[in-house]
């Protein structure tokens, strides 16, 4: 994540318009997914990154869970035990 995030009503309109925009779909998998469950990755993250639109997407969290940023490894415990990927998750890591 870019050092700082826009205010919490800035931040929600952009959730909003990146999801839209990405046609309410995960843009890894493409399955359907809720404003309120679906996850607004930064393409670029860390310091390098940005809250500009261009740097948004829309993933489940399924995908969101297994990118291959070290920034997402906390996640992945959460998700085993809901459920949300298999324990042979390392051959379904991505980018």
């Amino acid at each position: 994540m870019p050092k700082s995030r826009p205010p919490k009503e800035v931040w929600q309109t952009q959730r909003e318009m990146v999801w839209y925009r990405d046609g309410r779909r995960c843009t890894r998998c493409h399955e359907s997914v809720e404003l309120n469950k679906c996850h607004i990755d930064h393409i670029v993250s860390g310091k390098a990154g940005t809250n500009a639109l261009t740097n948004l997407r829309t993933l489940c969290r399924k995908c969101h869970t297994l990118r291959s940023d070290l920034r997402h490894s906390g996640m992945k415990g959460n998700a085993l035990k809901k459920g949300i990927i298999a324990p042979g998750w390392r051959d379904e890591v991505w980018e």
